[in-house]
């Protein structure tokens, strides 16, 4: 038994299992990584994950509150 902590050097990351799928750009999520969860669906812990995720429409304030 060889006790020396870095005999089997580091896992190679080429190897690392997909844990699932990002909701907002359908990227890969591998173990240890941040995400967030929003009603059941798994995001990067990313901005642009997350706007990508609500798609948010953008409009002027009077469009908003349906005033012309």
């Amino acid at each position: 038994m060889n006790l020396d902590r870095f005999s089997q050097g580091l896992p190679d990351p080429q190897d690392a299992e997909v844990m699932a799928y990002c909701e907002g750009c359908g990227g890969e999520i591998y173990p240890g990584e941040d995400v967030y969860c929003v009603n059941g669906d798994i995001i990067h812990a990313e901005w642009e994950c997350l706007v990508q995720y609500i798609d948010p429409e953008f409009k002027t304030i009077e469009e908003a509150l349906g005033v012309a």
